[in-house]
């Protein structure tokens, strides 16, 4: 029984990784369509924090200030990313529950 508990937990990890970098990318690409100088240290700036979510939350208050001027080939490439954060959020949430379940009816 530990196997499966060693791949939903590969799952969980696996979706948290795609969506940390996921949220990195979408940051670069939207710090550089709004102008701002060093997109890939607002990148990782987001993935920062206390709490894990702090960088972020600066950031998105930050950027208000400096208006978005998206082509079409970012808003495509945009739109993309997004889908695939919401991929691995499903990975997260339905590794996490199987984890929680196996954890569970194993002990």
């Amino acid at each position: 029984m530990t196997w499966y508990i060693v791949v939903f937990v590969f799952i969980t990890l696996l979706g948290a990784f795609t969506l940390s970098y996921q949220i990195y990318k979408l940051t670069e690409l939207d710090a550089s369509c709004r102008g701002l100088k060093h997109p890939k240290f607002w990148g990782v700036f987001a993935l920062g924090g206390n709490n894990g979510s702090g960088g972020l939350l600066l950031y998105l208050l930050g950027r208000r200030k400096y208006p978005a001027q998206i082509s079409e080939t970012d808003a495509l490439e945009m739109n993309s990313r997004k889908k695939k954060a919401s991929v691995s959020l499903i990975f997260i949430a339905v590794g996490a529950v199987c984890l929680i379940v196996t954890v569970v009816f194993t002990m």
